[in-house]
């Protein structure tokens, strides 16, 4: 699944300071109803723990395609867990088409572990409340070739492996029908991760994008190496990602993020998620979503 708006010429008019802050406005009262819904929920025990954040990258990426705008990028997500699963919401605001519109992402993970493996099983929704149809016109004739919906499903499954100074990763997702309604897509995704010195973590990922449709879409390789850091509460990476294979852009881009987020659970179970956060245990990535991990 491929986010072209990156790269795809738009038909609308340009947009005003009030679409900005209607995104933001959707973004807000997402992540508000989801607090307050699980918050005021009878389930809540010392069980059932809560995690949000708030953070920036200086510019999206999202595997491995840059966005120009919004710079900086703002996102926020709220996560629950209980048990073996995890799900939540995170959203972030996007300009698609000469559009803003607030980004929505809906997921559910069942995370077992077996053999030495963390597992992670489940879905997401990809929803852009209020937003039009992306339209294609290859001609640039201003004739829209095709027209689709931009929300799309998506599956995932994956293995991790922890090591005492690192781990490995492995995911696979699948769209039975991808932005825009495009066709199906497989997304592939490796990362590894070494601690390095003085709490830094090393990481390098990669991954392939594969369309059954590729008059829509261009499959091709995203890759990316950063350093990662917790200090001073804060989270904090520098990243350089890019592409291979993806016509009529170019993606290279160094990125620095930052993010604080806020935990609700048991002493215990806080004591031990502030320790893994401090050993850079930070994975909100727009492509994985393996927050709790």
């Amino acid at each position: 699944m491929q986010f072209h708006q990156y790269c795809w010429p738009g038909r609308r008019a340009p947009p005003s300071g009030t679409r900005w802050r209607s995104a933001i406005a959707t973004m807000a009262r997402i992540a508000a109803a989801t607090l307050i819904a699980t918050v005021i929920s009878p389930a809540y025990a010392d069980g059932l723990y809560i995690d949000a954040a708030l953070g920036f990258e200086t510019t999206s990426t999202f595997r491995g395609v840059k966005s120009d705008k919004p710079k900086p990028a703002p996102y926020g997500y709220v996560e629950v867990t209980a048990g073996e699963f995890y799900g939540g919401v995170f959203s972030n605001p996007a300009f698609i088409q000469d559009e803003w519109n607030a980004l929505a992402v809906l997921y559910a993970v069942w995370a077992p572990a077996a053999a030495g493996l963390d597992f992670d099983i489940g879905g997401r929704y990809y929803a852009f409340p209020g937003s039009s149809d992306f339209e294609y016109d290859f001609e640039d004739d201003g004739v829209i070739d095709h027209a689709g919906r931009k929300g799309l499903f998506e599956a995932l499954i994956g293995a991790e492996k922890n090591f005492d100074t690192g781990r490995v990763s492995g995911r696979v997702f699948y769209t039975p029908d991808g932005f825009a309604e495009t066709g199906p897509a497989w997304y592939f995704h490796g990362e590894a991760r070494i601690d390095i010195v003085a709490g830094f973590e090393a990481r390098a990922g990669a991954g392939y994008n594969h369309f059954a449709k590729t008059l829509y879409n261009d499959n091709y390789i995203d890759y990316n190496v950063g350093i990662y850091k917790t200090a001073f509460g804060f989270d904090m990476f520098v990243r350089y990602s890019d592409t291979d294979g993806f016509y009529g852009t170019d993606n290279s881009a160094v990125v620095f993020g930052l993010e604080k987020m806020w935990s609700l659970r048991s002493p215990d179970a806080d004591a031990r998620r502030r320790y893994r956060k401090i050993l850079n245990d930070w994975v909100v990535d727009k492509s994985l979503f393996a927050i709790s991990r």
